[in-house]
């Protein structure tokens, strides 16, 4: 384990030592600022039910995106908030690695093959590769260790070992990825109906137990998808984005078949093959090993095949989504309504295959000379399979791509060789060297493969850019909307993303990095789909007014919304232009708007029943002055002041003047848990303008205050602080027991 934790070590010693961090895909623009903006709210002295960051404000607590709940995330915390972010994502990549070790010990393979599986899931690419979509790395990352738990419990079923598995587990239900989550448990479930049938309720006790202690995420998560976009479903034109290529398991054994993802490369020429030009899961492949040790298995026979075939042909007919008329059919009956891109089914098949490999390596290095003749075929046919790309690298139809593919190619070739005639070699060489040289083989195989899926960027990636220094010094005051994000489809947004890689993202503010910089952000795209029903329903009137090719769209939103900055980008040309390095290239301007303020008195009040209605209306005038679109009886504009604001992560307090009955306006999204008060008597709250809220304030002066708190979150996590607690009591207070080295065997 020292050695597996050492190799990890080294691979990532720039991002521990050097500054260097992760930043590719969602990492950046998606990741980083929400666990930024997380962290302040931990470290604020308030518990944070809330986000003020996001959309005007959303839930935080009782969204999952989040993860507020997860222990291992509580890293973050851990000096300078860049080095946290790095750490708590090392951290799963250790846990991989010493939980698949100690799974594989617990099932009794022997050191070597437990290493072996160690590092082909641990660093292999299925793994490493899914890093840039944190809660399935999360999930998966921890499964071995949640196995190594239950095994542990099947084998010697008590309180103690119980209790261990359902804090494990539990902790990794508080993660809520569903499909990953989904698969790792459908996988014990297998394992345990096949080769542990009698120990099915101690599984379900597990289970059980695990719900209770993640009940402080999983109460009110609940709650939050039915408020949320989740609850109306997902189109099925999203749900079947990033269905698998149906030829895509080869890259089980040619790990470069559709390309280089490097960004610095620009060389993935496979992209056509998938729905959005690049795939969810970054990688399938975890060594030519594993590839040539299932096939050995299969050709064997060995114990487990059938369920290894099973399991991988459910995982493929899923991933494929909408390539078969079975996804079309689980969605019509409702079962798929909530699922979100197919190709994260096909984790399935790459956790069973890697694990049977390693039983299978364990026979080999037992001396079974069947599977050392089976494991030479199966590498002679993987060679076979592995020559057939370069007969198509003339079809490229570029020079550049088709020395790169050929280069990519051949290597992979050169492993499928190498590990073939090592195991032929495996009789005549004395053990201790041929371990050690199929050691670098899998070792080097790998880290060829992670060094492109695990790109980093320097410490100066991760400071602001110096167009933030362009915003007003009171960030707390407004919101910003990046209008350019909204125009996606246009070529100039392509050419500048092609023309600078990593630095678009960066320079180009692309949400929701502004978030990171303490810049507050409304009406973004909602990436996840866990956004308030109100702010989808305030987004899609925006949309119905931008594409009716309304010219002032975006600022008549934004008047609504606070919205102090409009970000657009700058063409491709004038950012060429400028001189220095790339890193401070200004690749957006930022237009300043007038804004209400967060908290105001509209100057014009008016009736509109439905999000139709307030399109109509701006389609008619657009916004002129501050306006307030209410689905009651307007009442009439009054004269009225805010004279001080004094916001709070779950609520603010506004001294207000009125000299006649008035409506406050709160561009603060609205939902059931906010409360109002007026000098300390409940006032109700009222929709305004589509996402927000108001209420009625009295003639005269007065303290209105709002507040935040979900019950939920509290009664779930008093039911997570007992099951914890008895968790811990049933383990302090078990018996020691002798330990038992594992044997060796299959």
């Amino acid at each position: 384990m020292a050695l597996l934790v050492g190799i990890a070590t080294v691979f990532f010693s720039d991002v521990l030592f050097a500054g260097s961090n992760f930043y590719y895909r969602d990492l950046f623009i998606y990741h980083f600022p929400m666990k930024h903006i997380v962290r302040e709210a931990m470290i604020s002295g308030e518990f944070p039910f809330w986000n003020r960051f996001y959309s005007n404000g959303q839930p935080l607590a009782a969204n999952p995106a989040y993860e507020l709940f997860y222990p291992p995330q509580w890293l973050i915390l851990t000096g300078s908030y860049t080095f946290g972010f790095a750490l708590h994502i090392l951290f799963h990549v250790y846990a991989a690695l010493v939980g698949t070790f100690l799974l594989l010990r617990t099932m009794t393979l022997g050191r070597a093959a437990a290493t072996f599986g160690a590092l082909s899931f641990g660093m292999g690419g299925f793994l490493l590769g899914s890093m840039t979509m944190l809660p399935t790395f999360f999930v998966w990352a921890l499964a071995p260790l949640v196995g190594w738990s239950i095994v542990r419990a099947l084998c010697a079923p008590g309180p103690s070992t119980v209790a261990v598995a359902a804090l494990l587990a539990g902790v990794q239900l508080i993660i809520a990825e569903p499909m990953a989550i989904l698969q790792v448990w459908l996988l014990i479930a297998v394992c345990v109906l096949v080769f542990a049938r009698r120990q099915t309720g101690v599984l379900a006790a597990i289970g059980g137990a695990a719900m209770l202690v993640a009940a402080v995420l999983i109460v009110p998560a609940i709650d939050h998808a039915r408020d949320s976009a989740r609850s109306r479903g997902i189109a099925f034109n999203v749900v079947r984005q990033y269905s698998l290529p149906p030829s895509r398991p080869l890259e089980m054994a040619i790990p470069h078949l559709y390309g280089v993802l490097d960004p610095f490369a620009a060389a993935y020429w496979g992209a056509a093959a998938f729905d959005r030009g690049a795939p969810y899961l970054s990688s399938l492949y975890n060594g030519i090993a594993v590839a040539i040790l299932v096939l050995a298995g299969l050709i064997l026979r060995a114990r487990g095949s059938l369920t290894v075939v099973v399991l991988s042909l459910i995982s493929y007919l899923l991933a494929i989504g909408d390539r078969t008329p079975l996804l079309r059919a689980l969605y019509d009956a409702g079962i798929a309504r909530g699922i979100r891109y197919p190709e994260k089914f096909a984790a399935l098949a790459v956790v069973t295959m890697t694990f049977f490999a390693a039983s299978i390596a364990d026979r080999l290095l037992s001396g079974d000379e069947k599977a050392r003749r089976s494991a030479i075929a199966a590498g002679l046919i993987i060679f076979l399979i592995s020559v057939v790309p370069l007969f198509f690298a003339r079809s490229l139809g570029q020079p550049r791509l088709e020395a790169l593919a050929r280069r990519e190619w051949l290597i992979g070739l050169a492993f499928a060789a190498a590990a073939t005639l090592l195991l032929a070699a495996l009789p005549r060489v004395p053990r201790r060297a041929w371990l050690l040289v199929a050691f670098a083989v899998v070792l080097l195989d790998l880290v060829l493969v992670d060094s492109e899926l695990v790109t980093r960027m320097p410490r100066s990636f991760f400071t602001p850019p110096a167009v933030v220094a362009g915003f007003e010094a009171d960030r707390n005051d407004y919101e910003v909307m990046h209008r350019g994000e909204w125009n996606a489809e246009d070529p100039n947004y392509h050419a500048l993303r092609a023309a600078f890689g990593p630095w678009f993202s960066r320079n180009g503010l692309q949400p929701f990095s502004l978030d990171a910089w303490g810049v507050r952000s409304a009406l973004e795209l909602d990436f996840d789909e866990t956004a308030l029903l109100p702010t989808h329903d305030l987004l899609d009137a925006m949309m119905k007014v931008g594409n009716r090719g309304f010219a002032h769209w975006a600022e008549s939103f934004a008047a609504i919304s606070n919205v102090r900055y409009l970000v657009d980008y700058l063409p491709l040309a004038n950012v060429l232009s400028q001189h220095g390095p790339v890193e401070q290239a200004r690749m957006v301007r930022l237009t300043h708007l007038p804004s209400t303020g967060r908290y105001y008195f509209p100057q014009q009040i008016v009736h509109a029943l439905t999000p139709d209605d307030v399109v109509a209306f701006i389609e008619r005038t657009g916004i002129q002055r501050p306006v307030a679109f209410v689905p009651f009886v307007p009442p009439t504009p009054a004269r009225a002041q805010v004279l001080n604001v004094s916001e709070r992560a779950n609520g603010a307090t506004i001294d207000v003047i009125c000299e006649e009955r008035a409506l406050l306006v709160a561009t603060v999204t609205r939902h059931k848990y906010w409360h109002a008060t007026i000098d300390g008597k409940p006032a109700p709250l009222l929709p305004v303008n589509i996402a927000y809220q108001g209420l009625m304030v009295p003639a005269g002066r007065h303290r209105v205050e709002m507040r935040y708190r979900n019950p939920l979150v509290i009664a779930g996590g008093m039911v997570t602080v007992l099951s914890v607690a008895a968790c811990a009591a049933v383990i302090a207070t078990a018996p020691t027991r002798p330990r038992h080295r594992p044997r060796s065997g299959s």
